[in-house]
């Protein structure tokens, strides 16, 4: 609902702490550098024909609308754009304000790829 996970929940190091001093960093959230990148690529194969031309275009928009909506949300709710979001609940982790590869939404938005 908030977009993808940087690690699936089947793995066995979702979530898991590193060290007792270092947490689960990459091992979950919501990240959109990551998922820029799966959405360029649905935007990329909803385009071009083929036989995956359909699934491609409904995962690029469910992915897109489910990743705009959730940083809007969480822009409302907080006044920040963040590093990361919680991959169950869609809040916003990490350092804020964040105008790094966050910033990403904007091309997503604009469907610049």
């Amino acid at each position: 609902d908030y977009g993808l996970r940087s690690l699936a929940k089947k793995d066995p190091f979702y979530n898991k702490w590193n060290t007792e001093h270092d947490p689960p960093y990459w091992r979950g959230a919501v990240w959109l550098n990551m998922n820029y990148l799966a959405v360029r690529a649905l935007h990329y194969y909803s385009t071009a024909k083929g036989p995956y031309h359909s699934k491609a275009s409904q995962l690029y928009q469910e992915l897109r609308s489910n990743l705009i909506r959730n940083m809007h949300e969480q822009y409302l709710r907080t006044g920040y754009v963040w590093e990361q979001y919680d991959d169950d609940i869609g809040t916003g982790k990490g350092t804020h304000p964040f105008t790094g590869w966050s910033s990403l939404i904007v091309l997503i938005m604009a469907e610049k790829y």
